[in-house]
């Protein structure tokens, strides 16, 4: 596996934070407002603001990658929870207002320092509520050792949800690999279940029309971000999936993201139109995978 700085993978979470506040998601637009995700997206534009078109697709594409997940966990009914590359997001925070779990946030070292900074002043400042079953801790998901710092915070013998979005899209076959492997590890103690949306193809309907020159330059700046190129590191197929995780010891089952469960707010406010949400509705996929 080649070496590469994968903190330069976490400057796209205030990109995603931006895209976020368009929606209804809990603590999207103080988030946003806070890391100063607007001026960030204006750089990545050469100071434009995003064009209408880049909004009505990236809004509630984003928003549907987040709310599957908690769909998905409420539906799998597991208590133990651990995000890999969680970013702004706080999902644990929000999901443990109803519901009781363990919720255990990672991310890599630069980012997790900024991360609970921004954690603790929402906090001080009545943002975010006290939840003592809320963890973050440092974690380089694509090094299987170190889920040893993640044992220390697990309960033996229950089981556990490993969850990531936007992390995977970015990673080499190999780097796929070593998650699979860490995850593994995870699974094979507790049991449970590894569920993501990460997995693109490259046959996605909903990206082939994103035509706009915005896009052009938001991916040639994640390109150079993350040192990765989105459309290098996508599968061609579900098939593909399947038969890539199952020779790392994984049934895995897609799953449509977007399954009349949940509303997407953004929708409306960036008027994205009946025909892009169809699309959006056919492309889009949640992995379920489990060990077999």
């Amino acid at each position: 596996m080649s070496l590469r700085d994968y903190d330069n993978i976490s400057p796209t979470a205030r990109l995603v934070a931006e895209m976020r506040r368009h929606s209804d998601i809990p603590f999207a637009e103080e988030i946003a407002t806070r890391i100063g995700s607007a001026q960030l997206v204006r750089e990545m534009l050469d100071g434009d603001a995003p064009a209408p078109e880049l909004l009505s697709w990236m809004a509630p594409t984003l928003e549907a990658r987040y709310k599957c997940l908690e769909t998905a966990l409420k539906t799998a009914g597991i208590k133990q929870i651990v995000e890999l590359g969680s970013g702004f997001a706080f999902r644990g925070d929000a999901m443990s207002r109803t519901h009781p779990l363990r919720y255990i946030e990672t991310d890599l070292p630069e980012m997790h320092e900024t991360r609970l900074r921004l954690h603790d002043e929402l906090r001080r400042d009545g943002v975010l509520p006290a939840q003592e079953n809320v963890v973050f801790a440092p974690l380089n998901a694509v090094a299987p050792e170190d889920a040893a710092v993640l044992e220390q915070h697990l309960v033996p013998g229950e089981p556990v949800a490993v969850i990531h979005e936007g992390l995977l899209q970015y990673f080499t076959r190999d780097e796929k690999r070593a998650t699979a492997q860490l995850i593994a590890g995870l699974l094979k103690r507790h049991g449970g279940v590894w569920l993501t949306p990460d997995f693109e193809l490259n046959d996605d309907d909903s990206r082939k029309q994103w035509t706009h020159p915005h896009f052009a330059r938001i991916f040639s700046v994640i390109a150079r971000s993350t040192q990765s190129n989105l459309r290098d590191t996508t599968f061609t197929r579900v098939d593909e999936v399947k038969d890539f995780f199952s020779k790392l010891g994984f049934r895995v089952t897609p799953r449509a993201q977007i399954d009349g469960t949940f509303a997407l707010s953004s929708a409306e406010r960036v008027g994205t139109t009946p025909e892009q949400l169809d699309i959006l509705r056919r492309s889009r996929i949640l992995w379920e995978l489990r060990l077999d």
